[in-house]
């Protein structure tokens, strides 16, 4: 269920970003480690690391990979994309957004 739900959520973001002519790049990024992120969106706004969840908590260790990646100096903020109810700050630089507000 989580490869599926990533995925459509993924098209969802990059339909909704063409659909309103920003231009933009998207990656998937993934480390030696073994954290990764699901979608890297970069373009006039910036770089956007995006975490996928279908659950609708999040555990911190879950987001490791976004926050490690939030630290570096051009990434100002990330975001996870979840099936929670409301849209929640996890902490001043990763916002949680449900999958229905976008």
């Amino acid at each position: 269920m989580g490869r599926s739900w990533e995925a459509m959520v993924v098209e969802e973001i990059i339909r909704a970003l063409s659909c309103l002519g920003a231009p933009f790049e998207s990656y998937h990024y993934r480390t030696a480690g073994g954290h990764e992120i699901d979608l890297l969106l970069e373009g006039d706004f910036g770089l956007i690391p995006i975490e996928i969840k279908h659950a609708q908590t999040v555990s911190r260790q879950s987001l490791q990979g976004l926050r490690l990646f939030v630290e570096e100096p051009q990434c100002r903020f990330g975001i996870v994309v979840n099936n929670d109810v409301s849209t929640r700050l996890y902490d001043d630089r990763l916002v949680g957004v449900p999958f229905t507000a976008l």
